[in-house]
């Protein structure tokens, strides 16, 4: 994200730290398809904004919690096997 599309409320270096987390996070996961690249990089840079707004201040950690989060918004659900049901059982009054 350049640094012009950080909200500029943020301290320059806490900017700098969104920058560098961000870019660190889409090293790892560009790779993966999740989606397209716009919306991959958005939910990366929306998660990093936020928690930085809340004052997440470490990089690995900006870093670890946008990919959970764009990972768990991307991948798709896995369905429960389905399970076979028995005749419904009937008590004997």
């Amino acid at each position: 994200m350049p640094l012009h599309e950080i909200p500029e409320f943020f301290h320059p270096e806490i900017r700098q730290l969104i920058d560098f987390a961000l870019e660190d996070a889409w090293q790892e996961v560009r790779n993966e398809r999740l989606a397209d690249t716009a919306s991959v990089r958005g939910r990366l840079a929306t998660t990093i904004v936020a928690l930085a707004a809340i004052g997440e201040t470490n990089p690995i950690k900006l870093k670890n919690f946008a990919l959970h989060a764009t990972r768990a918004a991307f991948r798709p659900r896995r369905r429960p096997p389905l399970t076979r049901q028995s005749a419904p059982c009937t008590a004997a009054a």
